[in-house]
């Protein structure tokens, strides 16, 4: 198209490609409406058709185009006129492509129709031939309108060829009792015999086939007995290779197969299937009846004859109906046979073996290790549910301990600090009395309240870190203001610092954090006392630096330092450095501070050097203050207020007489006027008329009594307006919230006389406040 695209038109160019297209018409329709038309017709027709279409309509077409020289066209080849292209053998005719089209299909036509018929169709043309023109004939239309030259004898040897010698035998007889007639070798074959072998060889070898064979050597239609012979002997070999490919494809099967007939006759087998019943040579072979094999099968399984007989009518029967079969068998050596069989359409019987003994022994094997592995689960179970209830009531025992312990701490608190707060009290009395007496007096006095105030903290420590031990202590983390923490903290520890000559600096910092505010003082108290104990000169500094999203409360000091190999001990119960330099205290300080740590979730580093000082720093999430966080301010007394306690009445309440008169002895210096009383009666007895102007109550009492009852119960009497203030020695939560919802502010044993006249002051105040 490139080359003549711009000398022809397009319609010129579809003309000469259905030319080209149109040589094979002849073998098309030749094929659909001939019978003698072949292969070999066809392509020789095609060929020449195709040649001559490019001598005549291909060649003068590049001449044109200028790829070709003239003289060809003009002269013919070799300077032969009458083989021009166009004008070939002297034809005159108008229009090239007309010329080249009656030429090339003409000669096509011609030699398809000589060459088919000097050449012999094959076998499989002669079928295709049957399928396409003998469409509407039946094999009952067959020899009605003829009389066979055939003979019985003929018909006999051919259908030998394609059937087999045997079942040609059975056939013949079967049409002789059919039709009640004898049939002779030398007669001629009758129509009915000729329809009814025609019928048996296309069982075998189709129905096509059967007719081409019929027609071509019965109805003398050109094919001699020799012609005949060689479709048979070319039959049978594709027969033949079937069936060899057929044994050679269930050769190569791991399974044992056996195929029998719709009679249950053997028809195929493998070597396998021999080798898995061990069938002695020559027991298996063409058309055995299943029936023997099964016999065979079963007596050799040693099973009774009876059964086994039932055994085979109830297979034959099952392969008879065309159901599928499928069942498993027990060799008497142990082997176990999968047996699957399933009908063929049109009959017959396809059957597979396959020995499952290793998949069988390997699920016994399973099923035992299963058994066992089931009771060792059961054994384990049992052995878990003892372990268990064991752990349960190991659990419970612990839970007992944990709270005798609690209770033993709790009593500890109470019976331990009891005396010690009566100690406390009597020593603040004598402090008061001997305010003018001699220095030496005072100065006795002094170390006696100092000794107590040590015994006091020492014996806090104690029961502190017991508490936390025993799980006791709770944090109740909630928006905690660092600002008023930490300029309490330094309120607190100026003067202490001062007396030890040294500097204590703060730095202001307004952020809030999420923790338990009591417990963080706590925690910082103990680091900023450590470090006024173990600092002789220079300064401290209490500071906060913000870490992202936390902020890291900060304690320096220019102490002695701790070496870098100790710094993971220092936390250690009893631990104590430069023990020869401060002698005071257990070394517990930094263990509480370690087990708050932990309760807050607040890790604790340390840095220091040796000779310069050292640092403890805690880290806390910070958080937005509430809403309703307002800044403190501090309430100025109204000077109408008064400061002096002198002759106020106050209830003093304890079950314990040392206690009692160690409150009367501190509130009576104070210009108080003291009633004891050891429970609710006594008070009633001591104030029959007038109640008193405040009410101190211990929080346990005698006769399962308890303060707080105690105080509802006097001021139920007495009036709302008497101030009621709860002492305990018990530092729980509990006891905190029941006095919190009732109204109560709680001081903690032992008590100490500034808390105590603060409060005493505070309480009073806000009496007289109230309208």
């Amino acid at each position: 198209h490139r080359i003549i695209g711009e000398l022809f038109s397009l319609s010129s160019i579809g003309l000469m490609s259905f030319v080209a297209a149109a040589q094979f018409a002849p073998a098309l329709v030749g094929g659909l409406i001939w019978r003698r038309g072949n292969r070999h017709g066809a392509l020789t027709g095609i060929t020449l058709g195709f040649a001559v279409w490019i001598y005549t309509l291909v060649l003068p077409t590049l001449v044109k185009a200028g790829t070709l020289p003239d003289y060809f066209l003009t002269h013919g080849p070799l300077g032969q006129g009458w083989l021009r292209p166009e004008a070939l053998f002297g034809s005159q005719l108008p229009d090239p492509v007309t010329h080249g089209a009656l030429w090339s299909l003409g000669l096509n036509l011609v030699a398809y129709v000589l060459v088919s018929l000097t050449t012999t169709q094959r076998v499989s043309e002669r079928i295709q031939v049957a399928s396409f023109l003998d469409v509407g004939s039946t094999g009952d239309s067959a020899g009605l309108d003829w009389l066979s030259t055939a003979t019985v004898e003929d018909l006999t040897a051919l259908a030998e060829r394609f059937i087999g010698e045997e079942r040609t035998e059975r056939a013949l007889r079967d049409f002789e009792r059919r039709y009640r007639v004898r049939l002779t070798p030398g007669k001629a074959a009758s129509a009915e015999l000729v329809k009814y072998v025609e019928r048996q060889l296309a069982s075998v070898i189709g129905s096509s086939t059967a007719r081409v064979v019929m027609n071509s050597a019965i109805r003398n239609q050109g094919m001699g007995l020799e012609e005949l012979v060689s479709i048979v002997d070319e039959a049978s070999q594709v027969i033949q290779f079937n069936r060899e490919l057929l044994q050679s494809a269930i050769e190569n099967m791991t399974l044992g197969v056996s195929v029998v007939d719709k009679d249950l006759k053997l028809v195929a087998w493998n070597s396998r299937y021999v080798e898995m019943f061990g069938y002695p040579k020559g027991f298996v072979r063409f058309g055995r009846s299943v029936e023997e094999l099964i016999r065979y099968n079963l007596l050799m399984a040693h099973i009774p004859a009876r059964k086994a007989q039932k055994l085979i009518e109830n297979q034959l029967q099952k392969m008879r109906d065309g159901q599928p079969i499928e069942y498993e068998r027990t060799r008497p050596d142990g082997t176990v046979i999968h047996i699957q069989g399933s009908p063929m359409p049109g009959g017959g019987f396809v059957t597979t073996f396959s020995d499952i003994t290793a998949m069988r022994k390997a699920e016994e094997a399973l099923r035992e290790t299963n058994l066992y592995l089931e009771q060792r689960v059961r054994d384990r179970t049992e052995e878990l549910s003892t372990l268990n209830s064991q752990l349960v009531r190991a659990k419970a025992a612990a839970e007992q301990a944990n709270r005798g312990k609690t209770r033993f701490l709790a009593a500890a608190s109470h019976d331990l600090l009891q005396p010690l707060n009566a100690a406390r009290l009597f020593a603040s009395a004598l402090q008061q009395k001997v305010r003018d007496q001699n220095g030496d007096l005072q100065e006795l006095v002094g170390h006696l309240d100092h000794s107590l105030q040590s015994a006091e903290e020492i014996l806090s420590t104690l029961l502190e870190i017991s508490k936390m031990d025993a799980g006791a202590l709770e944090p109740h983390p909630a928006p905690t203001c660092l600002k008023e923490l930490l300029q309490n903290l330094a309120s607190e520890f100026q003067v202490i610092a001062a007396e030890k000559g040294l500097k204590l600096e703060t730095v202001t910092c307004t952020q809030w954090v999420h923790t338990d505010p009591k417990l963080l003082r706590r925690l910082v108290q103990n680091l900023l006392s450590n470090a006024v104990r173990y600092t002789e000169q220079g300064r401290i500094l209490l500071g906060c630096r913000r870490r992202g999203e936390e902020i890291e409360i900060q304690v320096w000091d220019t102490g002695p330092g701790i070496p870098e190999d100790q710094l993971n001990t220092i936390f250690e119960e009893f631990r104590r450095l430069h023990s020869e330099k401060e002698k005071t205290g257990l070394g517990l300080g930094l263990a509480i501070v370690d087990r708050i740590s932990a309760l807050l979730k607040a890790p604790v580093t340390v840095r220091s050097t040796p000779g310069k000082g050292s640092m403890f720093s805690v880290r806390l999430p910070l958080c937005e203050p509430p809403k309703t966080a307002v800044a403190s301010s501090v309430q100025q007394p109204s000077r109408s207020l008064r400061r002096s306690l002198e002759c106020v009445r106050i209830l003093c309440i304890d079950n314990e007489p040392a206690i009692l008169e160690g409150m009367a002895a501190v509130l009576g210096g104070w210009g108080c006027d003291v009633m004891k009383a050891g429970g609710i009666e006594e008070a009633l007895r001591a104030y029959k008329d007038t109640p008193p102007d405040l009410i101190i109550a211990d929080y346990q009492l005698d006769d399962g009594e308890d303060g707080l009852d105690t105080l509802d119960e006097l001021r139920v009497l007495w009036g709302e307006g008497v101030p009621g203030l709860l002492v305990t020695a018990l530092n729980t939560d509990e006891v905190r919230e029941a006095a919190a919802s009732r109204g109560y502010p709680i001081l903690h044993k032992p008590l100490k006389p500034a808390p105590l006249r603060a409060m005493l002051n505070n309480l009073l105040r806000q009496r007289q406040n109230k309208p």
